[in-house]
């Protein structure tokens, strides 16, 4: 099964590291599943699909089955990029005593 799949290419063999370096246990019924994914959309789509599990570190079927069904609106991770500098408004301050609650005396509560 594994070799099968590992046939696939360097995204699945990847897939299978990073499947087994977090520990997955029950690879067998998910190497199954992936097979069947790859035949019911397209070696090509699965391997797509596997880059981007393995960039999400997202080592099940089910996480591959929504990658495909996302299709073209899966998310392609970037490396971090220049820090956002952006112009903010500026907004009047209070200080804290503006927001000091003063419990009212019995004159004002019976008023």
């Amino acid at each position: 099964m594994e070799k099968r799949f590992c046939a696939l290419g360097e995204p699945a063999e990847q897939f299978l590291i990073g499947a087994a370096a977090i520990g997955k246990t029950r690879l067998s019924s998910e190497l199954d599943a992936l097979l069947a994914l790859g035949a019911a959309y397209s070696d090509t789509l699965l391997l797509e699909a596997l880059t981007g599990a393995v960039a999400f570190k997202r080592f099940r079927a089910a996480d591959v089955r929504s990658i495909l069904a996302t299709g073209a609106a899966a998310p392609t991770p970037r490396p971090p990029g220049d820090a956002l500098i952006v112009d903010l408004p500026s907004a009047p301050t209070r200080s804290l005593q503006a927001y000091k609650h003063t419990p009212a005396t019995d004159s004002e509560a019976s008023s």
